[in-house]
């Protein structure tokens, strides 16, 4: 299973011809993603591709306020609302340092949050899937355990998969852990899928795959000129969905799964 990061519908049409199986649509890919626009949604789901919506209020942290969780809320229903297959989510939540002055606040997946947006996801269609996102890698690269991070994604309820890297900065390096996450939920009888993201390209694809890893994420984005944007318009360059990069990650999905490589 192929899945491309884009943030438009000309990148929703190049992964589609180029063999992407999903794709998903978010804006602001330079901070990580952020949520886009409804009318990018729906300009994306008439691609005939099924896309999965980046539901994230700001960059930064994954702590939100209640104002920021009831925007979450609110773009959920509408994403859904518009044909999003999928709704990607993340939330952690401070657990306090145990009294212990001077000691940083733990951080836990905010699992009530995370639940009620998945409930407001399927108040709209009971079919959708909801993500987690790599918030989980800020617990992951912290050194939380497997098992204390496959705990509280179960805890969630109805979680199709967790988009991570393994707390690595690539997931290719984080494939170990990608695998005892793997077997940690599968253990748990959770049904949620490991889907690898962070730094995933073509090359780095069959070592996830040798992990036992079947579903994999990447932007496939490359950087083009722009005309001028003036002292208020940022760079002179945007990103772009790449259709030899999305190729090329598609055949070696291909050669994965044990066929010659997709077209």
């Amino acid at each position: 299973m192929l899945e491309i990061a884009v943030q438009d519908a000309a990148g929703a049409r190049v992964a589609l011809a180029a063999g992407a199986d999903r794709v998903e649509l978010c804006c602001a890919l330079e901070v990580g993603g952020l949520t886009p626009s409804i009318a990018m949604v729906e300009a994306c789901v008439v691609e005939g591709i099924p896309v999965c919506v980046l539901v994230r209020p700001r960059a930064g942290d994954f702590v939100y306020t209640e104002e920021e969780a009831a925007i979450v809320s609110n773009d959920v229903r509408w994403a859904v609302g518009r044909g999003a297959a999928a709704v990607v989510l993340g939330a952690l939540r401070a657990t306090g340092s145990g009294g212990v002055v001077g000691e940083p606040d733990h951080l836990e997946l905010d699992v009530p949050m995370l639940r009620h947006w998945a409930e407001v996801a399927r108040e709209r269609n009971p079919e959708v899937d909801v993500v987690v996102h790599r918030c989980v890698d800020v617990l992951l690269g912290a050194g939380v355990p497997v098992e204390e991070v496959a705990r509280q994604l179960d805890a969630i309820g109805g979680v199709t998969r967790v988009l991570t890297s393994g707390g690595a900065d690539c997931a290719g390096d984080g494939a170990e852990v990608l695998a005892d996450l793997a077997a940690e939920l599968d253990r748990l009888g959770s049904g949620i899928a490991i889907l690898a993201g962070g730094g995933v390209n073509p090359k780095s694809i069959p070592k996830l795959a040798e992990a036992g890893i079947k579903e994999f994420h990447l932007s496939a984005r490359r950087e083009i000129p722009t005309g001028a944007t003036g002292p208020g318009g940022g760079a002179s360059t945007r990103s772009v969905t790449d259709a030899q990069i999305v190729q090329a990650a598609a055949r070696a999905v291909g050669i994965a799964n044990g066929g010659p490589g997709r077209p």
